[in-house]
């Protein structure tokens, strides 16, 4: 996709119609690990690329390039899903971030997770293991410097670095909500709980022309205090489209999809 046909993209979904608001459920569903998600099917093999940028006032800026790859394939002789991430930072010494998730079929039960990260010349490996008691340091990984990480929790989790491809598998709908057990890898406490909402339907322009009708799906990370993140997923298969949050002194965060 060309820079013109890029900045349309952006600039077309801020131009877009308000919100059409849905009824909200009366009470969200629960989830657990390892329950069969009704729309796993829909999560399928291929690469996404997003451009994440900030909006600081009247300044747009680039901050990283972000590929996701869906893969389904043998993992130590099991069928198993495989998402792997990949963030190159802007400018001559960007970040360079990288992501390897293994999960069970159907489920979205996570497994594993190894973290890589580049940065002013450091590398740093960090690998963990998901397991129904809690998320411990992997073994095996060379120079894993997570080996004798341990995270217990009264629930198993879901691994929260890949809620974008969760999303996907989820039934939404007008007036959907569901409650997701979610935690970062190797981040503070043992995980929580947080709630997804469909917040509304919204049609996206399309750089190429056309339109995207798409679900607006919203959660406020268990802060209630601060405006809720906001994620666009096309109709048609429910992948990202757009995701707009505010953080401090009112910066807008937003990823939004190239190709």
């Amino acid at each position: 996709m060309s820079l013109n046909a890029t900045r349309r993209l952006v600039l077309g979904a801020l131009a877009a119609a308000p919100l059409a608001s849905v009824a909200r459920a009366a009470e969200p569903n629960v989830l657990r690990v390892g329950d069969p998600l009704p729309r796993f099917d829909w999560l399928k093999p291929g690469v996404r690329t997003y451009l994440r940028s900030q909006q600081r006032g009247d300044r747009h800026i680039a901050m990283d390039i972000w590929r996701r790859e869906t893969r389904i394939e043998a993992v130590d002789g099991v069928q198993r899903l495989h998402i792997v991430q990949r963030w190159d930072g802007a400018g001559e010494t960007g970040t360079l971030a990288e992501r390897d998730s293994v999960f069970e079929l159907g489920t979205f039960r996570p497994l594993t997770h190894v973290r890589i990260t580049n940065r002013d010349g450091a590398r740093v490996v960090e690998g963990f293991r998901f397991t129904p008691e809690g998320v411990v340091g992997l073994e095996g990984v060379p120079d894993n410097s997570r080996t004798d990480f341990s995270a217990p929790s009264t629930e198993p989790m879901y691994n929260f670095e890949t809620d974008l491809e969760m999303l996907q598998t989820l039934p939404l709908a007008a007036g959907y909500a569901v409650s997701i057990p979610f935690y970062h890898p190797g981040g503070a406490g043992s995980g929580a709980r947080y709630l997804w909402s469909v917040a509304g339907e919204e049609r996206l322009p399309r750089a190429e022309g056309g339109e995207i009708d798409c679900w607006v799906v919203q959660t406020d990370y268990n802060a209630p205090a601060q405006p809720p993140a906001r994620f666009w997923l096309a109709k048609a298969n429910q992948q990202l489209v757009r995701q707009e949050s505010i953080g401090r002194e009112g910066v807008i965060h937003r990823t939004t999809l190239l190709t």
